[in-house]
Order: structure tokens, then C-alpha cells, then sequence
């Protein structure tokens, strides 16, 4: 199993390291065991001429190859961009709905000014990851009895919903952003923001209805509250009444679905260039700088052999190194598109 585990490791490097000893291997034999009377003026130009035109045609090769790759991931970036502009549009209206929660009458007498008067500066992450001790506010409250039956969490985590920065604990001004930053999309996902309405007002909301009595909440609210609910998923929600239900049902998708899928699509933009384009762009240069300008000046400034050896090898390293490597390539092409 080790030995499988350090052959699957090194294969990949195995191209790249024969054509370093190929073209080592050239370099010292052309040097060493080439006669020096095989080599006229005319046979080197000549031999220049041909690894000039090999480079050309290689060099031809690859730029195809990284228009159609760079085309190929546009093409995935624009459809990619869609699907990104539609999930941030159901978080737009999730958030609306969790801000109309927020403003709302719904919370128990008293719990909005305990929590925005004691512990106005908490920030909900912070709390949750109060075993790593960064917050002193956050070992107060999780040490605070709780005065309104754990529903202290749930606006916790609804003003966090509010939040475009994890690192910001208050809502000046709620607003919904253009495109939402991976790191507050990392954080509602590693605490599973949204979920404490699908506990609260679903799973446990017979034992929360005191605290969180949806009766309270104005009727222009209810409106708007489904108004954003059927934007949000018209097939879902459409012929939902206003209720803890549908509230807990929006929860459990925000945080199950919509948000997870927002988050990953998000990294997937902020990936670097593929390694197999840096490792044509290497090539082209390399072809570029040892099978055209090195040949070109040896021709017009007569430079001594050992020039058109190096010109040799390189390009002859490079060409073993495409054809050891395009069969790995295509064949986990082919894997990827199954």
C-alpha cells in the first residue's frame, strides 16, 4: 500500500525528470563524443534551421492549447458567474427576511435590550468559538443564565445574517452587498447561520412559543416576509401561509443548501490558473528563449558551438517532455468529463 501510495506521489514528476537527464544527457553527449569534422558551417546552420522550425511549430502548439484552455474557463467563469449571481439573489432575499425578524415583535419582552444593551459588542461567531478564549465577552455569556430560553442564540445569529464582515459585531447600517466576501460566507456556513430558525421555530418551537410567538409580528410584515419567500423559491413557498413553519423551512434551506453552494462557488472563483496552463506557459518561454533566440543570435553572431548543443537539447527535452506527458493529461480528461 506504501509503495502504491509513493508511486501515485512521484509518477507526475517522472516527465519532468527524464527530460532533465535527457537533456543532460544530450548536452554531454554532443560535447564529449560528436566529431568536431561532422560539424561544418553548413551542416550547423542547417541543423539550426530545423530546430528553429521544430520550435515554431511547438511553440504554435502550445499557444493554441492555452487560448483554448483560457477560452474553455472563461466560458465555465461566465456560467459560473451566473449561477453565483442567482444564489447571492436568495441570500439577498433571506436576509431581508431575517432583518424584517430582527425589527419585529416577535422576541420576548425585554430580550433585545438585554442582548443589545449587555452584550452589544458580541459578536455571534466570537460565542460560538468561545472555547478558543479570543473573546472575554463571549465567556461572559456563555456563563450568563440564560433569561429567555436559549432564544438569545437565535437573535445572535440573526444579527450575524445582517453582518457583510464576520470581524464587526453590530449592524449600522444593513445593506445587501453586490457579491458577498468568502469569508463571511465561511462563517455562516462553519456555524450553520440560519439553522437556529429551523431549530427554533420548527424542531423546538413547541417548547419556544412563549419566547418566540409569531402571532407578534405585524401583519405588513407577514407580507413582506412571504413576498421575499416566494422570491426566494416561488415553487417551495407559493402556497405556504405565514407561519413558524415557513420560517423553519427557509432556516433549514438557507443553511442546508443555498448558503453551502453560494460559499463553494465563491472559492471556485478565487482559484489560481491551473497548473497545466503555468506548465505550457514554462514551456513556451523556454522553446521561445532555446529554440528561437539562442538559434537566431548563434546564426548572426557566430557563437561558438557548445550554443547550438544547449539549442538542441533543450528543445529536444522539451519535445520527450510533451509526449511522456499528453497521454497522463488526456486520459484524466477524459476521467474528469465522465
Amino acid at each position: 500500500m506504501k509503495l502504491r501510495n509513493f508511486i501515485r506521489m512521484v509518477a507526475p514528476y517522472i516527465p519532468a525528470f527524464l527530460s532533465v537527464v535527457s537533456c543532460l544527457g544530450i548536452l554531454f553527449c554532443l560535447s564529449n563524443w560528436l566529431p568536431k569534422e561532422l560539424l561544418t558551417s553548413e551542416k550547423s546552420q542547417f541543423v539550426l534551421l530545423i530546430i528553429t522550425i521544430i520550435s515554431v511549430l511547438l511553440i504554435t502548439v502550445l499557444l493554441f492549447f492555452i487560448f483554448t484552455k483560457s477560452n474553455s474557463m472563461r466560458f465555465m467563469g461566465n456560467s459560473l458567474t451566473s449561477e453565483i449571481n442567482g444564489l447571492t439573489q436568495k441570500v439577498h432575499h433571506f436576509r431581508n427576511i431575517v432583518d424584517i425578524l430582527v425589527r419585529s415583535k416577535v422576541w420576548a419582552s425585554g430580550l433585545k435590550e438585554y442582548i443589545d444593551e449587555e452584550f452589544g459588542d458580541l459578536n455571534f461567531f466570537d460565542m460560538k468559538e468561545f472555547y478558543k478564549g479570543r473573546s472575554k465577552i463571549a465567556l461572559e455569556f456563555i456563563e450568563e443564565n440564560n433569561r429567555h430560553g436559549e432564544t438569545e442564540n437565535l437573535y445572535l445569529e440573526a444579527k450575524s445574517l445582517l453582518l457583510n464582515d464576520p470581524s464587526k459585531s453590530k449592524v449600522s447600517s444593513f445593506s445587501n452587498p453586490r457579491k458577498y466576501d468568502k469569508r463571511i460566507l465561511q462563517k455562516w456556513v462553519q456555524h450553520k447561520c440560519g439553522s437556529g430558525l429551523w431549530y427554533f421555530f420548527g424542531y423546538k418551537y413547541a417548547s419556544f412559543k412563549d419566547e418566540l410567538d409569531v402571532s407578534r409580528i405585524y401583519e405588513r410584515h407577514e407580507e413582506k416576509i412571504m413576498s421575499y419567500a416566494v422570491q426566494l423559491d416561488a415553487n417551495k413557498y407559493q402556497d405556504m401561509g405565514f407561519s413558524e413553519e415557513l420560517l423553519s423551512k427557509i432556516g433549514e434551506q438557507m443553511s442546508e443548501d443555498i448558503i453551502p453552494r453560494l460559499h463553494n462557488l465563491t472559492l471556485q472563483t478565487h482559484q489560481r490558473i491551473p497548473q497545466v496552463i503555468n506548465i505550457a506557459y514554462s514551456l513556451l518561454l523556454l522553446l521561445t528563449l532555446g529554440g528561437l533566440f539562442l538559434p537566431i543570435t548563434s546564426l548572426l553572431f557566430q557563437l561558438p558551438t557548445i550554443f547550438l548543443f544547449i539549442s538542441i537539447s533543450s528543445v529536444l527535452s522539451i519535445l520527450l517532455f510533451l509526449v511522456l506527458s499528453i497521454y497522463p493529461y488526456v486520459l484524466k480528461e477524459i476521467n474528469t468529463e465522465r
